[in-house]
């Protein structure tokens, strides 16, 4: 049957086939609008916070794959801000913007997919050729496979959005499945790539004898973020996949049975546990990795440094103002002052160790 599917939002709604495109509107509800607009800003705001801490303390010299995280903590950032603060008002944009627009939420969708098979192809360069690891693996070559993949991920964009239709507005387009599924299957092929590389290296790790019980729990520890991070990506996002997949080879009936519904049904229940999933990425990161950890609880109780000091020197202000000479506020600003630079001074000293 030749079919097309109604696109929306770059892989976003499941799909009308008939031999004929059906008119289709997307109307959000409020809990939907303000679902997006919240997971959207906390995305937004903790992406942030990992790329924040990455610029500044990550050492991409002595360890490259930093520069992978913050590709992918990138891409999972724009996802936030470019798709999901806009999904909403969507409707509302002019024509012009659809075609950057959907190339743009492409690109950061399926480099941070692309981007978690390089982290485990590096853990498993690491676990497999440790002494050699350094001569394999250099910041040079991470940087270059990180140019490469923006550019691939964004001239394949730029021509498969080519052949989009835009009816109405930027909520209802069109996409041939020829185009878009290809692309779904890709998906699908490195996500279980990634599974398969952390399988592996799980297994490397466990039966390894030659290091000794202390060294392989340290060992686990370093590989707990990519096994994590490799497992979620499989939860919430290959479900979805797969559903879409199969929603494109096999399109429902006209008009859909109670079995096609509910497989509707599933398949949206399992897109907005993906867009959860994208927002749980950069905690994963977080907590799973030391540098992440430890910065932002040192940045944290530098914060609650920064406001005790405020609040004791309003309190010492207002005793200023019934007090004749003033000398114990000035002697209890002084000292807290002098507490919060020797606070300062020493949690400086432990990012320098990171």
């Amino acid at each position: 049957m030749n079919a097309t599917i109604e696109f929306l939002n770059a892989t976003n709604e499941f799909n009308n086939a008939t031999n004929e495109s059906l008119s289709y509107d997307e109307h959000l509800t409020l809990p939907e609008q303000i679902f997006y607009l919240v997971n959207g800003s906390l995305g937004s705001i903790f992406n942030v916070i990992v790329l924040f801490i990455a610029l500044l303390h990550a050492d991409t010299y002595d360890k490259p794959r930093q520069i992978i995280v913050i590709n992918m903590t990138f891409a999972d950032l724009m996802t936030c801000l470019i798709y999901m603060l806009t999904r909403p008002y969507l409707g509302q944009f002019y024509g012009a913007l659809c075609y950057p627009y959907y190339v743009a939420i492409f690109t950061s969708q399926l480099c941070s997919c692309v981007n978690l098979l390089w982290l485990n192809v590096d853990k498993l360069i690491f676990i497999k050729f440790p002494l050699h690891y350094y001569t394999i693996v250099s910041r040079k070559k991470i940087l270059i496979v990180t140019v490469a993949t923006w550019s691939s991920l964004i001239l394949l964009g730029l021509i498969m959005y080519c052949f989009m239709t835009v009816k109405r507005a930027c909520n209802y387009v069109i996409l041939s499945p020829l185009i878009y599924l290809p692309i779904c299957v890709v998906y699908i092929v490195i996500i279980t790539i990634c599974f398969v590389i952390s399988s592996i290296i799980y297994l490397i790790a466990r039966n390894s004898r030659r290091m000794e019980p202390g060294a392989r729990s340290k060992l686990f520890q370093r590989l707990f973020f990519v096994f994590s991070s490799t497992l979620w990506t499989f939860i919430t996002c290959l479900p979805y996949r797969l559903v879409y997949l199969i929603n494109g080879i096999w399109p429902p009936s006209n008009p859909p049975s109670n079995s096609d519904l509910l497989f509707m049904q599933l398949g949206n229940a399992f897109y907005f546990f993906l867009v959860v999933g994208i927002v749980i990425n950069p905690i994963i990161t977080i907590v799973t990795q030391r540098l992440y950890r430890n910065c932002l609880l040192i940045y944290l109780r530098k914060a609650c440094i920064c406001l005790q000091y405020n609040h004791l020197r309003g309190v010492v202000q207002t005793r200023l103002s019934f007090d004749v000479d003033g000398n114990a506020p000035r002697v209890s600003v002084s000292i807290a002052r002098s507490s919060m630079n020797k606070s300062e001074d020493l949690e400086t000293s432990k990012l320098a160790n990171f």
